[in-house]
């Protein structure tokens, strides 16, 4: 008895059981290992691709209504959106990493304007809030001790030149 096989070739059908099963199977082989260079081919390939994704048998009605093209679409479509997650995802991560990236250099850069502001010339000596309250109270101490006109004759503009 002849019959047609999977891939559209006659063969010829086994007697027994056995027989039945390995034949299917090595239909099977040879479809699953097919070189996608005709369209039957490449049908069978979207077929079996499609009842993978979506765990539905070969005989299913509705994949049976879909054309070559629109399981082409399918399995591109898949593809591409999957492809295009990734980028979202890698491209947050960059995000993420360049923001962390800033707050280390923003860090960096407080630190350093502190150090500066730490190592800078130090403060004349005669502007200097506590030396100046130390030296009227020494001026005040030296009035009670040596009279009301002690150091009237003192300059306290030192920063003039005579």
């Amino acid at each position: 008895m002849a019959t047609e096989g999977q891939d559209g070739g006659e063969s010829t059908a086994p007697t027994n059981g056995l027989e039945l099963v390995e034949h299917i199977r090595k239909i099977a082989a040879r479809n699953a290992r097919a070189d996608l260079t005709d369209e039957k081919q490449l049908l069978l390939f979207m077929q079996s691709w499609w009842s993978k994704i979506y765990n539905r048998p070969l005989k299913d009605p509705l994949l049976q209504t879909y054309t070559l093209e629109e399981l082409l679409y399918e399995f591109y479509d898949k593809i591409e959106r999957n492809l295009a997650e990734g980028e979202r995802k890698n491209k947050e991560e960059v995000q993420v990493e360049e923001a962390k990236e800033q707050e280390v250099l923003d860090w960096i850069d407080e630190e350093e304007r502190k150090e500066a502001e730490n190592t800078k010339k130090p403060l004349d000596p005669t502007k200097d809030p506590e030396n100046i309250k130390w030296m009227e109270e020494q001026i005040k101490a030296a009035k009670a001790q040596f009279g009301d006109d002690f150091g009237e004759d003192l300059e306290l503009n030192f920063d003039e030149k005579r």
